[in-house]
């Protein structure tokens, strides 16, 4: 969008693309730390990723010692934020506080059932609109619009990821139990149908039309997910969850370049 609007700036990109990533990488200290060691554990043994670690944890870094990880992360983020609001003022402040906010207090979020919701407007409104605010200096409605699509498909991929089951046992195989398939079919549906609106509406310009090319993948994933999951399709409906949200991301963005 900010190249379309020939306001990219490709150093200020990265640098706000790093501070977003390092941001994420410091809230996912902090979630493992509290999940495992603090606070409340019930998010670390019911889930089919239970054994999912922060970057260089177990290796570099002693499990115990994530949260000083995550607090030396937000600083970085934080130092990275003092530069834009030197250039840019107040804006900076509250869109960056936000993001921290997240990072800091996800988990209790989380354990309090908000973790898709937070998701959505974290990792589509909040980041679309910071990163353009920061390329184009003015504030708009319109990256947030355009977020849509992407925002409910990242909320699925979380929704697989977190998802809590239960295993049995049969003579198929071991099933999941409580992955609602009606919750997938609906922000694939929502992802979907925002992407088609915003086009009619010359939101997202017409060759982001490209990016129903990902609509059969969308379709393995409600076809491996059924009333009784087995593990494999449970995992291979996330992979396609993934895939569908970075390619259709990628598309709705090669729109803008066309």
């Amino acid at each position: 969008m900010a190249h379309t609007a020939r306001r990219f700036n490709p150093d200020w990109f990265t640098w706000v693309t790093f501070a977003i990533f390092i941001a994420q990488v410091g809230g996912d200290y902090f979630y493992y730390y509290f999940t495992h060691y603090h606070t409340d554990q019930r998010d670390a043994h019911t889930k089919v990723f239970a054994g999912w670690k922060p970057l260089f944890t177990g290796t570099l870094l002693n499990p115990e010692h994530t949260v000083f990880a995550g607090t030396v992360c937000l600083l970085l983020a934080f130092f990275i934020g003092i530069f834009y609001y030197i250039q840019l003022g107040n804006t900076v402040i509250l869109l960056a506080g936000i993001g921290g906010a997240v990072a800091v207090f996800f988990t209790p979020l989380m354990l309090r059932g908000f973790k898709e919701p937070v998701i959505f407007i974290t990792f589509g409104p909040l980041v679309m609109l910071s990163v353009y605010y920061v390329l184009s200096r003015e504030l708009s409605i319109t990256p947030v619009w355009v977020s849509l699509p992407a925002a409910f498909l990242v909320t699925l991929v979380a929704y697989l990821i977190s998802a809590r089951f239960e295993v049995q046992e049969t003579d198929s195989g071991r099933i999941v139990l409580n992955v609602n398939v009606n919750t997938i079919r609906w922000l694939a549906g929502l992802a979907y149908l925002s992407l088609v609106v915003l086009i009619i509406i010359r939101i997202i310009p017409a060759w982001s039309i490209l990016a129903l090319i990902t609509l059969p993948f969308e379709y393995l994933i409600t076809k491996n997910i059924s009333q009784e999951q087995k593990v494999i399709d449970y995992l291979w409906a996330t992979v396609f969850s993934l895939i569908v949200y970075v390619v259709t991301g990628g598309l709705v963005a090669l729109g803008f370049m066309l």
